[in-house]
């Protein structure tokens, strides 16, 4: 695929430039902090989240200055390591990260197994809801939903209105004394609850003493039967009595007759409240029994039970049956019908769960070597990188994982809370870069972006990252950012020796470029890695060698070179190029004194090995002096050489203002001698520079095998 370009403008210290992205390669952008990587990273971010990019606008730009970046739209799901990262996903608390299941457990293999179970739990369902004969079971038991409930423990039924209703001794079935003569209008169900309710509401119109209805005189005792009456009837209660009363009735089809005119009585007939509630209790026990397990059979799925404990699928399924022998008052052979029928239905589940413990097995397996595998694969690492820590994955019984840490000290292990304050800033900030790496294979990013990532780890540290990162896995679950889109910024050199260099990686994964902000233009030019890419030695050689080279250059990388391959072997000739350098009329030492003729000609004669035409004379009245040192400066648009040129018309032109700074008299002088971070170590006898895990491996691995 070719490579996508990445256009830029008005974003911080960038005005405008353009970088391009290999698709499926490591991309690294080498360049000096300042370059604009981190801008460059952040914007990325910002704009695959569709997020605003205002926070990026230069601090000097005008208002309708608008930051923009194009070319980068194919990147839907961008993963940035920055201290973002750092802060916000890793290390909450007790957790190493969030979310551990997606990022750890969940694999290809993992979700094909998790799709083939779902696909036999598919079966795993009882459609009894489409069948007449349970559907008109459950919409005879609906009816009484609602009207009556047990009290906390379901030791006794709880005294609401329906229950205080039934127990009431006079109702429309047990006419008090006095008011026999309204049997009729009680005992006709068309009429009864309208006509409690009209003579209830005409006794507003007695005061005239006249039937407000025929116009006759009222009877002597119209008052005290009117008082018996409100007291004894109530619509409400009449209308709740005559609906429990035809719900009972309307389960004369799962009811045996005896049974359901026994269950009538605590309605037509005069009992004592205690028989009432026992016949109650008994029939309410059978219905909330039976709805209970309609409610469970309906909402069945593959929710109901633990996936990590596939034996419990049977229990489950058993206990969904219903027991015949729980019944007395729905035991007509209509309702055993429907209880042969679910329980037939749930028989025959249970003939097929062996295939779906199966599929559970199976995926249980793959969830068991996952975990096993995330785990090692991290603390190999934790340990080749000298971090005496080790990642923990646990799982609960719903399937949630919980990534925790543990301090390792010998052969013990301690868990570790507010990890944040026991890892060190190197500790923290490697253990996340590998974290970085599995979460963003577990998001699917389709660009993944490190800003600096390495740049001030020690060199184990940084071996051990990129090799983890990078390598090209091949054991159970290979999860690495190997042949994935990822564009690495760093001003640190080593990710091209290792990886362009020693060729750590294969070339055609790679793509290298160095990056430069000149004055806000983003520019990157590619690294050529058999051309541009030389030992030290090899590129002093080629530039001493260069006659379309100024003499100053090529007298600059001979005294470099010399520095380089040791002044005692060649110090006669670096005498001579330092005498030169400082602008000296005739060959002298440091301090001045003349340097001997013999030691001169010495000089010089080692200096044409090299340089075949050097002529200290014409050199010093020539080149090395102020007038024709600033036209070659002028003249000059390579900036190293530049830097050169300056050096040399320093030593001849000494500058006040220069000298007192530091940081740039720094830079000057190392651009005429090999920089001091090569130059120098510590002893590395008297100071055992070697990291003590390294050593601790090492001598574990010589006592195991030849210390028998």
């Amino acid at each position: 695929m070719d490579e996508t370009k990445i256009k830029i403008s008005n974003c911080n210290n960038i005005k405008n430039g353009e970088v391009s992205i290999s698709p499926g390669k490591l991309n690294i952008k080498y360049g000096i902090n300042g370059t604009g990587k981190s801008t460059l990273s952040t914007a990325l971010e910002l704009i695959s989240q569709g997020k605003s990019l205002d926070i990026l606008r230069p601090f000097d730009a005008l208002e309708e200055t608008i930051p923009v970046i194009e070319g980068g739209e194919q990147f839907s799901k961008v993963s940035v390591f920055n201290e973002n990262f750092v802060n916000d996903v890793v290390f909450k608390e007790d957790e190493v990260i969030e979310n551990a299941f997606e990022v750890f457990i969940r694999t290809q293999d993992f979700d094909e197994k998790q799709r083939e179970l779902n696909e036999k739990l598919k079966t795993l369902t009882i459609d009894i809801n489409s069948e007449d004969i349970v559907v008109n079971l459950k919409a005879k038991l609906d009816q009484i939903r609602g009207k009556f409930e047990f009290n906390k423990g379901n030791k006794s039924i709880k005294k609401n209105t329906n229950y205080k209703t039934i127990i009431k001794k006079e109702n429309i079935f047990n006419i008090p004394k006095g008011l026999e003569k309204f049997t009729p209008f009680f005992s006709d169900n068309s009429i009864c609850i309208n006509w409690v309710d009209w003579k209830t509401k005409g006794k507003s119109f007695s005061d005239k003493e006249i039937c407000p209805y025929c116009g006759e005189n009222l009877s002597a005792n119209f008052d005290q039967e009117s008082i018996l009456f409100s007291e004894a009837f109530k619509k409400t209660e009449v209308t709740n009595l005559s609906k429990i009363l035809n719900d009972f009735e309307n389960l004369n089809d799962y009811v045996p007759t005896e049974k359901l005119d026994i269950l009538t009585s605590c309605i037509k007939e005069q009992k004592d409240e205690k028989t009432i509630n026992a016949i109650l209790y008994s029939f309410l026990t059978e219905y909330f029994y039976i709805e209970d397990k309609l409610n469970t059979i309906t909402n069945f799925n593959q929710k109901i039970y633990d996936p990590n404990s596939p034996k419990q699928l049977d229990k489950i399924l058993s206990d969904m049956k219903i027991e015949k022998s729980v019944f007395h008052y729905l035991g007509s052979e209509s309702f055993f019908e429907v209880v042969d029928f679910i329980n037939e239905k749930i028989n025959e589940l249970i003939q097929i769960t062996v295939d779906i413990k199966i599929a559970i097995g199976k995926l249980q397996s793959v969830l068991t070597k996952t975990i096993s595998s995330s785990i090692k694969d991290i603390n190999d690492f934790l340990d080749s990188a000298g971090i005496s820590y080790h990642l923990s994955i646990e799982l609960n019984s719903s399937g949630e994982a919980r990534a925790v840490l543990k301090y390792i000290t010998g052969e013990e292990q301690y868990n570790v809370s507010q990890i944040r304050k026991h890892l060190s800033w190197g500790e923290k900030n490697a253990f996340s870069l590998i974290l970085f790496m599995f979460y963003s294979i577990s998001i699917g990013a389709d660009l993944i972006v490190l800003d600096d990532p390495i740049s001030s780890f020690d060199i184990n540290k940084k071996y051990a990252i990129m090799h983890r990162m990078f390598s090209k896995q091949t054991g159970l679950y290979p999860r690495s950012l190997y042949n994935k889109t990822v564009l690495m910024l760093t001003h640190d050199f080593e990710p091209i020796i290792d990886f362009g260099i020693i060729k750590k990686m294969p070339s055609d994964t790679i793509d290298i470029k160095y990056i430069k902000n000149n004055k806000g233009v983003l520019e990157e030019k590619s690294v050529d890695l058999e051309n541009d890419v030389k030992s030290v030695i090899e590129e002093l050689k080629t530039h001493i060698e260069d006659t379309d080279l100024c003499m100053i250059h090529r007298v600059a990388f001979l005294r470099k070179y010399i520095e380089h391959e040791g002044i005692d072997e060649f110090e006669e000739a670096y005498d001579v190029l330092s005498s030169l350098i400082h602008g000296r009329a005739t060959c002298k030492y440091k301090d001045c004194t003349l340097m001997p003729e013999d030691i001169v000609a010495k000089g010089i004669q080692d200096i044409q090995k090299w340089i075949t035409d050097f002529d200290y004379d014409y050199l010093i009245t020539n080149i090395y002096n102020e007038e024709a040192i600033v036209q070659l400066y002028f003249n000059e648009s390579n900036n190293y050489l530049k830097l050169q040129l300056f050096r040399a018309l320093f030593e001849i032109c000494p500058s006040k203002e220069i000298k007192e700074n530091d940081a740039l008299l720094k830079f000057i002088h190392e651009s005429y001698h090999i920089e001091n971070d090569y130059a120098y170590y510590l002893d590395m006898i008297k100071f055992e520079t070697v990291p003590e895990f390294i050593i601790d491996t090492i001598n574990s691995y010589m006592i195991k095998t030849y210390n028998s």
